[in-house]
């Protein structure tokens, strides 16, 4: 995944603004995760037909990308903040 990484100058947005953009888009993909696991297939829904194993698997396929956007956002924020050192 390519990083995003701008670089806080005079004419742009401050560090604290964009950690701040960063961190709110990593705590509403985290909140998106937390709704996800809350709905997830169950064995029970899938007793006179579908297949529970693919929809189980995409299910996971999904959270993982959700996931790993989340730790993307958190990652690239400290990132930024650490170039202010």
């Amino acid at each position: 995944m390519h990083r995003i990484s701008p670089r806080p100058w005079i004419n742009g947005s401050s560090a604290d603004r964009l950690i701040d953009q960063m961190m709110q888009v990593h705590r509403a993909l985290e909140a998106a995760a937390y709704e996800m696991r809350k709905w997830q297939p169950h064995g029970r829904d899938y007793q006179i037909g579908g297949d529970y194993h693919a929809d189980r698997e995409e299910f996971q396929r999904r959270l993982r990308l959700v996931e790993e956007l989340a730790a993307q956002y958190e990652s690239e924020a400290y990132s930024i903040s650490r170039q202010e050192v």
